[in-house]
């Protein structure tokens, strides 16, 4: 756990899992910021509440449409909030794009500090909303633009899964190319372990008292054209 005390602009953790399945990188990310919490890896009992900002949805509601879409990710994100503990949820629009981000807030308030300390438990598309839900690419030359797109063309399944195992996590996109292996690693790069704040009780994170790392995940490769 050495790497959950340094600033995130010291460190870049990496691994070389493979993660197949749309959930699998939201329960990577939670578990790292379990441990740079010292929480355990699964909690315990169920949440005592769920609050926050659903905007047109009832968030207990909005919650079990989440489920239906990513059982996998919801029951994770949900086995991480034990039953002194609630979930919070915000409903917000980023570039014409709304999200619904969900975290785990301490059932009892710092009087010292004077907040309510949680951590993320992810990001999720609105319901309905999902085609516009998913990481961006970040590339900032025209080679990795045209790399991006071939890819997109001839594996469309397998780049919109990736797409959207970076999105929960709010990480952002980026091709590793190997001209020596002839092969393009697609690597997602998101923050784990930030700790989050609410100063009005009303289950919306205020800002954030740590920071976190950053981690890049290797979430799959494919020939290099």
């Amino acid at each position: 756990r050495e790497f959950c005390k340094r600033s995130n602009n010291s460190l870049l953790w990496s691994t070389s899992m493979n993660l197949q399945t749309p959930g699998s990188l939201l329960i990577f990310g939670i578990a790292i910021a379990s441990a740079c919490l010292g929480l355990p890896l699964r909690a315990t009992g169920e949440p005592t509440a769920i609050v926050g900002n659903c905007a047109e949805f009832d968030c207990p509601e909005l919650l079990n449409e989440l489920q239906e879409s990513f059982p996998e990710a919801i029951a994770e994100a949900k086995s991480q909030c034990s039953e002194n503990q609630f979930i919070g949820m915000n409903l917000w629009e980023q570039n014409e794009s709304r999200r619904v981000s969900l975290a785990c807030w301490n059932g009892e308030r710092d009087n010292t500090a004077g907040y309510r300390e949680g951590i993320s438990l992810g990001l999720f598309p609105v319901p309905g909303e999902e085609d516009s839900f998913g990481s961006s690419w970040g590339c900032s030359d025209r080679l990795c633009e045209e790399q991006v797109t071939t890819l997109q063309e001839t594996y469309p399944e397998e780049m919109r899964n990736h797409e959207i195992q970076c999105g929960l996590v709010g990480g952002d996109l980026y091709l590793l190319v190997s001209e020596a292996e002839q092969k393009i690693d697609i690597q997602c790069v998101f923050s784990a372990g930030v700790i989050l704040v609410d100063m009005d009780d009303d289950g919306v994170s205020d800002g954030e008292n740590s920071q976190g790392t950053f981690v890049d995940n290797i979430l799959g490769s494919f020939p290099l054209h």
